[in-house]
C-alpha cells in the first residue's frame, strides 16, 4: 500500500510541476528520514511495531510539505526571470522560517510522548521517536540538501541555456 501511495504521489507531483524530475528530487528525502527515524529508535532501544510505522508516514507527511513548498518557490522564482542559483538562494530565505517553524511545532509537540510510564505511553513512544527523529533529519534535508540536489541537476541545463543564447 506504501509503495502504492508514493507511485500516485509521485504521479501527482509530476503533473503538478509539469516534470518528473522534480518529484523525484521531493521523494528521494523519504529515503533520508526512513533512516533517521529507524536509527533514533535503534539509539533509544525501541523497535519496529505499528507504531512506528504509522510516525513514519505521518513524518513523510509533514516533512515532503516543506520539500514540495520550497521547490515550488524556486520554479516560481525562475518563471520570475531569476537565474537558479538565486532562485534558489531567495527561495531558501523566504521558505526558511516556514521549515523551522512546521518543525519546531511538530517535534516540541510530540515531546511529551517521550515520556513514559503507563501503557498507553509505552504505547506512543516508538511513534514519537520516528516523528522527532524523522522530523530532525528531515529539516536539514529540506533546508540544504534538496536546494543542492536540484542545483545539481538543474545547473547541466542552466549551462547548456546559456551556450545557446550566446550563439
Amino acid at each position: 500500500i506504501i509503495v502504492i501511495s508514493l507511485l500516485l504521489l509521485f504521479f501527482i507531483m509530476a503533473a503538478q510541476f509539469d516534470s518528473f524530475i522534480q518529484p523525484f528530487i521531493i521523494l528521494s528525502e523519504i529515503v533520508v528520514d526512513f533512516f533517521g527515524a529507524l536509527f533514533l529508535l535503534w539509539v533509544c532501544g525501541a523497535g519496529i511495531n505499528i507504531m512506528s510505522l504509522i510516525g513514519i508516514v505521518v513524518m513523510s507527511g509533514i516533512i515532503i510539505n516543506d520539500s514540495i513548498l520550497k521547490v515550488d518557490t524556486i520554479n516560481n522564482m525562475r518563471k520570475n526571470g531569476y537565474g537558479l542559483l538565486r532562485s534558489i538562494m531567495v527561495a531558501g530565505r523566504r521558505r526558511l522560517k516556514s521549515i523551522l517553524m512546521t518543525s519546531m511545532t511538530t517535534i516540541l509537540g510530540i515531546a511529551p510522548f517521550l515520556v513514559r510510564g503507563n501503557m498507553g505511553a509505552d504505547l506512543q513512544f516508538p511513534l514519537s521517536l520516528t516523528i522527532i527523529g524523522g522530523m530532525v533529519l528531515g529539516t536539514l534535508v529540506s533546508i540544504f540538501f534538496i536546494p543542492l540536489f536540484y542545483y545539481e541537476i538543474y545547473r547541466r541545463g542552466e549551462k547548456h541555456r546559456m551556450l545557446k543564447e550566446a550563439t
